[in-house]
C-alpha cells in the first residue's frame, strides 16, 4: 500500500514542479516581451525627439535668414514732386544668426514691379549705419546691433517714381524663401522736402 501512495505523492510533486517550471517559463517570456516592447518604445521616442530637433533647427534657420525693417525714408527728386528712391534701415531678425544681405532679393509692386539682388544690382546700394566688427563691409549682419541702409532707386528699378499720396510694397526675400514685406506711403505734399517718412 505504501508504494502506490508514494507513487501518487510523486505524481503530485511532479505536477507541482512542472507547474512551477511552466510559471517560470511564462514569467521569463513575459519579461522578454516587456523588454522588447520597451526597446521599441525607446527607439520610437528617440526617433520623435530627433524629428522634433530637426524641425526645430529648420524653423530656427527660417528666422535666421529674415531681415527686420526698422525704418523707411523716401528721397524726393530734385524737382520736388516725386519720391525717386526709398531707403530701408534693416537689422538681423531677433534671435537669428548671420545674414548675408548680398543674397537678399528686393522686389516691389511699384510700377510694373521688379526684382533685383542686393549684391549684384546697381539700383540698390548698401550703406553701413552701425557695425562693431566691419562685417557689413562684406554685407553680413552678424550682430543684434548691426544696422544697414538699403537705398532702392525706384526710377532705375521700376521705371517710375512715387507721386504724393501714392503707396506701394517692397519685399526682402532671403535665399531660403523667408519674406519681409514693407508698405511705403508717400505724404500728400512734398513741397520743400528732400527726404520724407514713407
Amino acid at each position: 500500500m505504501s508504494a502506490p501512495n508514494q507513487r501518487g505523492e510523486r505524481t503530485a510533486s511532479e505536477r507541482r514542479a512542472q507547474s512551477s517550471v511552466g510559471s517560470i517559463i511564462l514569467l521569463i517570456a513575459a519579461l522578454l516581451i516587456a523588454a522588447a516592447t520597451a526597446g521599441v518604445l525607446f527607439e520610437v521616442v528617440g526617433g520623435f525627439q530627433s524629428d522634433a530637433a530637426t524641425a526645430s533647427d529648420k524653423s530656427a534657420d527660417r528666422v535666421v535668414a529674415r531681415a527686420e525693417v526698422i525704418g523707411t525714408t523716401g528721397h524726393v527728386n530734385t524737382t520736388g514732386n516725386t519720391v525717386e528712391a526709398v531707403t530701408l534701415v534693416v537689422k538681423r531678425a531677433e534671435g537669428g544668426g548671420n545674414m548675408d544681405l548680398n543674397d537678399v532679393v528686393v522686389g516691389t509692386t511699384i510700377g510694373s514691379g521688379a526684382d533685383a539682388a542686393v549684391g549684384s544690382s546697381t539700383e540698390i546700394s548698401l550703406t553701413t549705419l552701425s557695425d562693431d566688427d566691419d562685417s557689413l563691409s562684406r554685407g553680413i549682419l552678424n550682430d543684434e546691433s548691426d544696422r544697414a541702409a538699403l537705398r532702392i532707386d525706384l526710377a532705375a528699378l521700376t521705371g517710375v517714381e512715387l507721386q504724393p499720396s501714392e503707396s506701394g510694397t517692397i519685399r526682402l526675400l532671403s535665399p531660403d524663401g523667408a519674406t519681409t514685406t514693407v508698405r511705403v506711403s508717400v505724404p500728400s505734399t512734398l513741397d520743400g522736402e528732400t527726404t520724407v517718412a514713407v
